[in-house]
């Protein structure tokens, strides 16, 4: 039974002769089944302005249907009874798509459940709504920051007639991250010509001004996906794909780009130059950031989140001591994996850069909460200070006021703290990343301290985002630990 299951792992088994028939046994099994196949996994956070329509795009691709024109397509992204009344999304949402081994797109309209999708997938792409309503910029920042994405995704509708504030903050964003971008019009049937037009010239202006180092390109078909696709993640091109959710118009080039996109550790946004320094005494040790947790009654805790670096294996044959935090007072407490679920399937080891569950198991009771991290015990022996309450970070500024403000909510992975600005000064530098965000950045130093002695697990290259209320304030990373 267990080869023919194929690769399935016999636990434990109880057995017992029955007292009638001696020479008769019965015995209890549990059995589990581990995944050996290695999928590549690519994280998209799709940003934009509120009606641009985020959440019917991602419905179209991930249900394999075209809209109705009313906001069909969305339903089934939607989570809570006030968006579908409202048409606005106020949570993160994930939504996913797979490729098989010949490129056929794996989603709802061919499949049952996610688990099949991503049992038949060789290559998953997954998919962050986000909020455009400025109301729920705080759940928007989160995602920015807290899922680790490989690629943003700006969406525009066709017929607006100019490119919004928040567009343009978006789009530095993404510059100051330095994360592959790609732009995706939407409502292509109700676009007028006129508009249409100014808007894009309207587009590629901002593009030239905020992104200047990279190529922009219209895509119209399919040929070229693989350099296209290979141009974005290296940062030399802005794909910008036209499409309409009602006529199903230009889907095909778009997933046909992110079947070719592939994402190469480390040079993602929590990768920087800036990490370059201990990048060998890193390069091995397992560090995994938890964004959710939950309490399963036959399993117990169970955290979801993605591995920053390493590889984890269960069991002891691991070999490496783990621990978890930081708790309350800044310490780490030991803690065992049981068990690790890769893309939703049971898997044997979970590696750098891809999204996992564990199932954990404290040594002692503790208060687990998303924010906090599973490394290697080496991982904080090697002299680099990673809990503080203080820290300095690089940032290009958004907001002009910034100087005057005393505190900002500062966005760290999935966590927000409220934090005093100590100091800051500006910065006049003409390198290669102030390139990268364009001629129109003002750069600053600034050091800040979390309020009330609360302490977070940092490291330099860490990205972080501040708000001030419904603004955003500045986008940068880390520069040092305090």
């Amino acid at each position: 039974m267990a080869r023919q299951l194929d690769n399935v792992h016999i636990l434990s088994i109880d057995q017992r002769r029955l007292d009638d028939q001696k020479d008769q046994m019965v015995a209890e099994v549990h059995i589990t089944q581990r995944n050996i196949v290695r999928r590549t996994e690519l994280r998209v956070t799709v940003l934009g302005d509120h009606g641009a329509g985020k959440s019917t795009i991602l419905g179209c691709l991930t249900y394999g249907e075209a809209d109705d024109g009313r906001g069909k397509a969305r339903l089934n992204l939607l989570r809570h009874r006030h968006e579908v009344e409202s048409g606005r999304t106020s949570s993160i949402t994930l939504g996913t798509i797979g490729f098989d081994t010949e490129g056929l797109v794996l989603n709802y309209a061919n499949n049952r459940s996610a688990e099949q999708i991503f049992q038949r997938s060789r290559h998953v792409v997954t998919f962050v709504d986000t909020c455009g309503y400025a109301k729920h910029l705080k759940t928007t920042a989160s995602a920015i920051v807290g899922h680790s994405p490989h690629v943003f995704c700006l969406v525009l509708a066709a017929d607006v007639a100019a490119i919004t504030t928040t567009t343009r903050e978006y789009l530095r964003i993404a510059a100051v991250l330095c994360v592959p971008l790609m732009i995706v019009v939407t409502k292509m049937d109700a676009a007028i010509k006129p508009q249409f037009a100014a808007m894009m010239h309207e587009l590629m202006s901002a593009l030239d001004t905020v992104v200047s180092g990279r190529s922009k390109c219209i895509v119209t078909s399919e040929t070229d996906s693989d350099s296209l696709a290979k141009d974005m993640m290296s940062l030399a091109v802005v794909p910008i794909f036209t499409t309409s959710a009602v006529r199903s118009v230009g889907f095909s080039e778009l997933t046909a780009v992110l079947a070719k996109s592939r994402h190469s550790h480390p040079s993602s946004l929590m990768a920087t130059a800036a990490n370059n320094g201990n990048a060998k005494v890193r390069k091995n040790l397992f560090e995994f950031h938890i964004e959710h947790v939950f309490s399963i009654d036959t399993v117990g805790k169970v955290v979801t989140g993605w591995v920053k670096a390493g590889t984890i294996e269960v069991g002891p044959k691991s070999g490496h001591r783990l621990v978890i935090g930081p708790n309350a007072l800044g310490g780490f407490d030991d803690v065992d994996v049981t068990s690790i679920h890769a893309l939703r399937i049971p898997s044997e080891s979970a590696q750098a850069d891809s999204s996992a569950a564990l199932a954990i198991q404290p040594q002692k009771a503790i208060a687990v909460r998303k924010g906090m991290v599973v490394v290697d015990a080496n991982y904080l022996d090697n002299g680099t200070k990673r809990v503080s309450s203080e820290f300095v970070a690089r940032i290009a500024v958004l907001d002009p006021e910034l100087k005057a403000m005393n505190s900002v909510i500062v966005h760290i992975r999935s966590t927000y703290r409220l934090a005093r600005i100590l100091d800051i000064s500006n910065e006049t530098t003409d390198d290669e990343n102030n390139q990268q965000c364009g001629e129109s950045s003002s750069w600053a130093t600034i050091r800040l301290k979390f309020d009330d002695g609360v302490c977070d697990y940092l490291y330099a290259g860490m990205p972080v985002i501040a708000r001030d209320g419904q603004r955003l304030t500045f986008v940068g990373h880390v520069a040092d630990v305090v």
